[in-house]
């Protein structure tokens, strides 16, 4: 586990207590908190990005290789779940 110590300025550091406290959490639970939703929101803007690169290359959505396998696959019979089945 990571262990740092915070320089902050008396303001900062008296609304990390009064936020942390109105959270019902201690200073460094409310950080951590904090980061993790900072970490997921990067998750989801790199998410984003990617996706916007990938709609950009023409080459990478090219899927006309794979419909002749879609078309085998949409022709065969639909199976029944085996939950569906009844037992004999």
């Amino acid at each position: 586990m990571f262990s740092t110590t915070l320089r902050l300025d008396d303001d900062l550091a008296a609304f990390l207590h009064q936020a942390a406290a109105a959270h019902a959490l201690s200073a460094n639970g409310w950080l951590v908190a904090l980061l993790r939703r900072e970490q997921a929101t990067a998750a989801r803007r790199k998410l984003a990005a990617d996706w916007a690169a990938y709609g950009q290359d023409a080459e990478a959505q090219e899927v006309s290789y794979a419909l002749a396998a879609q078309a085998e696959v949409a022709a065969e019979p639909r199976r029944r779940s085996y939950r569906a089945r009844q037992p004999k």
